[in-house]
């Protein structure tokens, strides 16, 4: 319960917290819109002057007993493998598919959490995910399908054709082997 109420006093205060940025990053691209701490011996911000974008503090940290959890209260832990996510404790901890896995590995890791009722923190739903992986892979299956039969009609009707115009070669050859048979004996005669 106390955890709960935690969470939502986090929450509250992340939405009080201004957006940390160097100072004039709006007015100039090559300024990065991160946080630098301002070392200049007159910068108006370091000496928190009104009206100047806020500093960073301690007061606009979360409770520590929050720090780093998820919104839902469970901690973080980073899954690779099926392995690292068989150590998960559900009660307390959530998994987090990291983002270079592919398809295929993501979907056996998200079977493994179904199964286990480990939460996977790294999505909303679990199960409409894997559905969405599979239908993708089912329909690259047909695509591929598709083009192999489509490749497969070329070669048989490219082979039709070279074998018709074998048979033509052919049949003139023989024709003009019949014909120069014909005329020899008319020019005897």
């Amino acid at each position: 319960m106390e955890k709960k109420k935690l969470l939502e006093l986090r929450a509250k205060i992340k939405k009080k917290k201004p957006n940390f940025v160097e100072r004039e990053s709006h007015h100039y691209p090559r300024i990065e819109a991160k946080w630098r701490f301002p070392r200049g011996c007159s910068s108006p911000i370091r000496r928190q002057l009104r009206g100047e974008p806020a500093l960073v503090t301690t007061g606009y940290g979360s409770p520590r007993e929050v720090r780093g959890l998820h919104s839902s209260g469970l901690e973080k832990v980073l899954v690779h493998n099926a392995q690292e996510l068989l150590k998960v404790n559900p009660q307390k901890q959530g998994a987090v598919i990291a983002s270079g896995l592919g398809n295929k590995k993501r979907a056996e890791l998200l079977k493994i959490a179904i199964e286990k009722k480990i939460r996977v923190l790294s999505t909303k739903d679990a199960s409409k995910t894997l559905i969405k992986i599979n239908d993708e892979f089912n329909s690259r299956k047909k695509k591929k399908e598709d083009r192999n039969k489509e490749k497969s009609k070329k070669l048989d009707e490219k082979k039709k054709k070279s074998e018709e115009k074998l048979k033509k070669e052919q049949e003139e050859k023989h024709k003009k082997e019949h014909d120069a048979q014909e005329g020899s004996p008319e020019e005897k005669i």
